[in-house]
């Protein structure tokens, strides 16, 4: 470094002090000042004419796999799956209308997936698309969370929800009411067993990444059970006059709903969990074992309406209107909770961060 302060004139240097050259001005930082070995002269050069200006270009952010709408590139591309199935399957019946009379019906497998994944492969990819390096979670750790939680919780739920209702004198066409009204507590509970496993190892637990998590083992949980909802629905349809319009019914049904129902209960529980954990450890708080009774309660509620609508002593065009009036209510408040939540959430990580900014060196 150059000296700070001058020192007494001479003709060669002192011993242990910079060579003669130019050195960055201790008066001016603008400039560099010309240091003869011994002193601080009058000679000065702007620091900037070192440094030529570059035109300044606005960084263009990455591109994402398949950019920011890519959740609607997903609903187009199962939609194109129907059409090119249904299209090619007029056609062929055009050409021999007789030719499958001989066959059992048969569930084609595009149909089961995109039927009950599409919604919600198109929402993890927006999940996924919105994390930011910080968040310390990876795009493929949290689809692999989705499907190892989703699997893990189901099993564990559905032989439980199956029990509760033998217990209860259900039936498979006519579940019991504490079975409805119980599925919410099993699931709930199965879910964010499998969300706090597999979030142990995470570097980041906020409530942020809470909302990242539980949403997507709820996600995964949606899916296994569309899936056993639409093989349902497909043969029952095959069994009565209903044919494959209580398949599509039933698809329409769990895609509108879907979104709203365990991927919500999940991600807010989930912020709840993750919010509540310190040092980067899970706590059992009484603000974790509130939020756990109020998602299982929501729960219950959505199920129990399908038990009410079945033993109300009504015609079924007013049972059914009811039903559809409270599913619509429901998905309302379920949505415009979890986006309250989630703004209080972002505004506490912003004022969060606007203090670390403010308080760093």
């Amino acid at each position: 470094m150059a000296p700070a302060d001058s020192q007494p004139p001479g003709d060669a240097p002192l011993a242990g002090l910079p060579p003669a050259g130019w050195y960055g001005d201790p008066y001016d930082q603008r400039f560099l000042r010309w240091w003869s070995g011994v002193d601080w002269t009058q000679y000065v050069y702007p620091l900037h004419a070192l440094q030529p200006a570059q035109p300044v270009k606005r960084p263009r952010p990455p591109r994402k796999w398949i950019g920011r709408f890519g959740g609607w590139i997903v609903v187009g591309s199962s939609a194109f799956i129907w059409l090119w199935l249904f299209g090619f399957s007029f056609l062929f019946r055009a050409l021999a209308p007789n030719a499958a009379d001989d066959g059992p019906a048969v569930l084609s497998p595009y149909l089961l997936v995109t039927g009950a994944a599409t919604i919600a492969v198109a929402i993890l990819y927006t999940m996924a698309y919105r994390l930011r390096p910080e968040d310390g979670l990876t795009a493929s750790r949290l689809v692999l969370i989705a499907g190892v939680g989703g699997l893990a919780s189901t099993l564990v739920a559905a032989p439980l929800n199956t029990l509760i209702d033998l217990l209860g004198g259900g039936t498979t066409s006519h579940p019991s009411g504490i079975a409805l009204v119980l599925a919410g507590v099993v699931e709930e509970l199965a879910k964010i067993s499998a969300v706090v496993l597999l979030a142990l190892k995470l570097p980041v637990k906020d409530a942020r990444i809470g909302l990242f998590v539980g949403g997507a083992v709820g996600l995964g949980f949606s899916v296994i059970e569309n899936l056993s909802y639409l093989q349902e629905a497909f043969a029952r349809g095959q069994e009565t006059d209903a044919g494959f319009g209580l398949f599509v019914t039933t698809m329409i049904g769990r895609g509108l709903t879907g979104p709203f129902l365990h991927p919500v209960f999940s991600a807010l529980l989930g912020a709840a969990v993750f919010g509540a954990a310190r040092s980067g450890r899970f706590r059992l708080t009484f603000g974790v074992v509130l939020a756990y009774l109020g998602v299982a309660a929501a729960h219950g509620a959505f199920d129990g309406a399908i038990w009410l609508g079945q033993v109300l002593p009504w015609p079924p065009a007013a049972r059914g209107g009811l039903l559809l009036l409270f599913d619509l209510l429901f998905v309302v408040a379920s949505g415009v909770t979890w986006l309250l939540i989630a703004r209080r959430i972002r505004s506490a990580s912003g004022q969060s961060e606007a203090r670390n900014a403010s308080s760093a060196p």
